[in-house]
């Protein structure tokens, strides 16, 4: 008969028991690694490290602010941790004490107690039988404690326990970190009744700071009462004679027409009061010995002075071919390529004969952008040509009505007079700012937004 001998097995060795527990330190790295989130790194922290370092009960809080109070986010063993509980009142009161005491920023042990102020009445945590904690903070990005979990058991922690929870602390506030997100500025202030009532004033106190109203407008140096020449006849400008921005002399040819069709129609009105003059002579002799003679000599010397008149016409024309300027100054147009060639009108603008000296600032203020505004208001002058040298001016005057500009935009018409003696290039363009009556400063800060949403809802 078979008889079935049990052979003992050997009890593990103190190797054996050191290679398990580093396998078992390796998988819950490995775990630590795999979390999705900062809820998932803190409920991972709380619940899975039973097995490698017994605890009675785990508790995780964080904070929502650099300089908050501590939340209880998650216990062990609990879908929903309720922080309003008395134990966790307490426990939450507990860790504020010890952060007052500088304790709570590394790997701290030590044992739970009331406050000396509840020791008179029975508390909850006077009552609570695990008397042991061990606390673990998670550094953010900053190297500032952000979140930890207490672990509760009631034998203390040794330091074996504490060097093994040092090394997996550094594990999961790694992975705490790698879903923290950055920090913006505000979420570093402290956040409380009192700071933000004394921001709350500040801002209102600033928002009444009296300040001048201003707006921005671009701005053009344009000659002070020029003299505009026009064109005298219609016609096409053959040649401008001078440079654009050349000095001019009274008397100067500055545009030439084409003449040919003025030439040769004083040629023909010439023609034409020779032929009528000649036939004024033969009739007017003629009268003296002819009755019916005599009777024509009115109709031929009418016929004459038409010709006459049509021959001066036709030489005045002719001589307008040529326009010259009755003033001194320079010539202020555009370019040469603008007007060569081009027809033009009885009375339209060609150019302007100005004096450097007499200079004064045009404005044009968008209607959406006007304020109110009165003659003398002061004026800057920021020229392109020198953007850093500001230009003194007073409001002269202000368009009643605006006018369209080329890109579709309208605008009033401003004018400024210089009021620091500064003559700068007719012609030069930069960006000016006109101020007008004082206000709060809020006001102007929030002026456009204002003036944009009451035009989008219609009040």
């Amino acid at each position: 008969m078979a008889v079935n001998v049990q052979i003992p097995r050997p009890a593990p060795s103190e190797t054996d028991k050191a290679h398990a527990a580093a396998l078992q330190l390796l998988t819950l790295e490995a775990e630590i690694r795999q979390q999705k989130s900062q809820q998932d790194v803190l409920f991972h922290l709380v619940n899975a490290m039973q097995d490698l370092l017994p605890y009675g009960q785990a508790l995780a809080w964080r904070r929502p602010h650099r300089k908050g109070g501590w939340q209880l986010k998650v216990v062990s063993g609990l879908p929903v941790a309720d922080r309003h509980t008395p134990l966790a009142r307490d426990l939450t009161a507990t860790l504020q004490r010890e952060e007052a005491a500088g304790h709570l920023s590394a790997l701290y042990a030590f044992e739970l107690s009331a406050p000396a102020e509840d020791r008179v009445r029975v508390t909850p945590i006077a009552e609570f039988p695990l008397r042991h904690a061990l606390w673990l903070p998670l550094a953010g990005r900053e190297n500032t404690t952000e979140a930890g979990a207490l672990f509760l058991r009631e034998t203390p922690f040794t330091p074996r326990d504490q060097a093994l929870m040092q090394r997996l602390g550094d594990t999961y506030a790694h992975a705490w970190r790698a879903f923290a997100p950055r920090r913006a500025l505000l979420d570093s202030l402290p956040f409380t009744r009192r700071t933000l009532g004394i921001t709350a004033a500040a801002l209102v106190g600033i928002g009444l700071i009296p300040v001048r109203l201003s707006v921005m407008a671009p701005v053009e140096v344009v000659a002070d009462k020029p003299f505009v020449l026009t064109a005298p006849i219609n016609g096409v400008i053959k040649q401008m004679l001078i440079s654009p921005n050349a000095p001019v002399q009274a008397n100067q040819p500055l545009v030439q027409f084409e003449d040919i069709q003025p030439r040769n129609e004083m040629i023909m009105a010439q023609q034409q009061l020779a032929v009528a003059e000649a036939k004024d002579s033969r009739t007017s002799a003629a009268a003296f010995n002819d009755r019916d003679a005599a009777h024509e000599m009115a109709i031929a010397a009418a016929e004459h002075n038409l010709a006459r008149v049509g021959y001066n016409y036709s030489l005045e024309v002719l001589q307008r071919t040529t326009v010259r300027t009755p003033v001194d100054g320079i010539a202020v147009y555009s370019d040469r390529r603008d007007w060569e060639g081009r027809a033009v009108q009885v009375g339209e603008e060609i150019l302007q004969v100005a004096d450097a000296t007499r200079i004064r600032y045009r404005l044009d203020l968008s209607t959406g952008n006007a304020i109110e505004l009165a003659e003398g208001n002061p004026v800057s002058i920021y020229l392109e040509s020198a953007p850093l040298g500001g230009l003194s001016a007073d409001l002269a005057s202000v368009s009643y009505t605006p006018h369209t500009l080329p890109g579709g935009q309208t605008s009033y018409a401003l004018i400024a007079q210089p009021n620091d003696g500064a003559t700068p290039r007719i012609g030069s363009r930069g960006t000016a700012r006109v101020y007008g009556n004082y206000a709060p400063l809020a006001f102007q800060l929030l002026r456009r937004p204002i003036a944009a949403v009451r035009q989008y809802i219609g009040v």
